[in-house]
């Protein structure tokens, strides 16, 4: 593997000789491998290369013409924040065999957060990345995948499937109309489109090992869109009392504490230019952003597991059951959430 790895770099004309790498296992899309290049002066470089999945990105070409202009629109305006670099071929390529490479940025991933301080950190860091981007025209950026966040494309979709003795079928079928109403704003034009993450979640942070300070990567799904879905998603991630493959369904639920913690540091950056409507509907989010991503994950389960990474046959039907769960007790809770949000803004 390493010849083919150093095969890759030269492409890219990376200076030194290749040392080591090793597979990532934490990714849930991508092949990612650290690969660590010794230069002329006995310095150690540290890169990223990665295989892309071409099922769940069938346009990286367009995925990577977001990331730059997003890149160089941060680069001229914030040239103190740290972001993601890839690299070209001779050619001004970004690929080379579906392979890809970029800089390896020193820090702290996980996958759930438990200490309140981070996730406060955390919900800056998203809250900046979406308050500096405001400023660039979103119509500059083309869907990386189309309806990636159309909720009710996702409920058609397992209709094909209604046949199935499921019972998350019925269950997701029942919640459809709440989920699909901010979709549906959108659509009507009473929400703004504006530049968006589209996977914010935990394990797109890197935190500083000793500053805390946290950065966000990944930018692959990087679009116009909504971004209360978003917020949504990231408090989905971050206040979750449990990883979304935990098979504990009774420790399923959101931790108040830690949507308080979120939410502080998200809208201390974000709650001089969101509207109105976007703040109104921000606890609703975190609800639809759920339920789509059950939907999602039994698609998947449904249809042979070819998005998601699995370790078993049946993983993607425990997250959908595993995000059901989670629904619900965000519904209970959306009362006491709306509560905290009032009280920051």
């Amino acid at each position: 593997m390493n010849y083919f790895l150093e095969t890759i770099g030269k492409k890219f004309h990376l200076s030194g000789n290749l040392l080591d790498s090793k597979l990532l296992t934490n990714g849930g899309i991508h092949d990612s491998y650290q690969v660590i290049y010794l230069n002329p002066d006995f310095t150690k470089k540290y890169y990223i290369f990665q295989k892309m999945n071409r099922i769940a990105f069938q346009n990286p070409e367009i995925m990577m013409q977001n990331i730059a202009v997003v890149a160089n629109y941060l680069k001229n305006n914030y040239p103190d924040m740290q972001i993601l670099e890839f690299y070209q071929t001779e050619n001004q390529n970004y690929f080379y065999q579906n392979f890809r490479v970029m800089n390896f940025i020193q820090g702290e991933n996980m996958r759930i957060c438990n200490n309140l301080v981070q996730i406060q950190q955390a919900g800056k860091a998203f809250g900046q990345f979406h308050a500096r981007l405001s400023g660039l025209d979103s119509t500059k950026l083309k869907q990386t995948i189309p309806n990636f966040h159309a909720t009710p494309e996702y409920m058609k979709k397992l209709k094909l499937f209604e046949n199935q003795n499921l019972p998350e079928l019925k269950i997701l079928e029942s919640m459809q109309e709440r989920a699909c109403e901010i979709f549906n704003f959108y659509q009507n034009k009473k929400l703004p489109f504006r530049i968006v993450h589209n996977d914010m979640k935990c394990s797109n942070l890197l935190f500083h090992k000793f500053t805390g300070k946290a950065i966000v990567i990944d930018w692959d799904t990087i679009s116009n869109g909504m971004l209360v879905y978003d917020f949504g998603d990231a408090v989905r991630s971050f206040a979750s009392k449990t990883v979304s493959d935990d098979l504990n369904f009774n420790a399923i639920g959101i931790d108040l504490q830690k949507f308080q913690a979120f939410a502080t540091g998200y809208l201390q950056e974000t709650k001089n230019f969101l509207t109105p409507e976007e703040k109104s509907v921000l606890v609703q989010a975190v609800f639809t952003v759920t339920v789509e991503l059950a939907t999602r994950y039994l698609l998947d389960y449904l249809q042979g597991n070819i998005y998601f990474k699995i370790s078993y046959p049946e993983h993607n039907l425990i997250r959908a059951r595993n995000q059901i769960e989670l629904a619900k007790n965000i519904s209970a809770n959306a009362k006491a959430m709306q509560e905290i949000i009032l009280n920051i803004i």
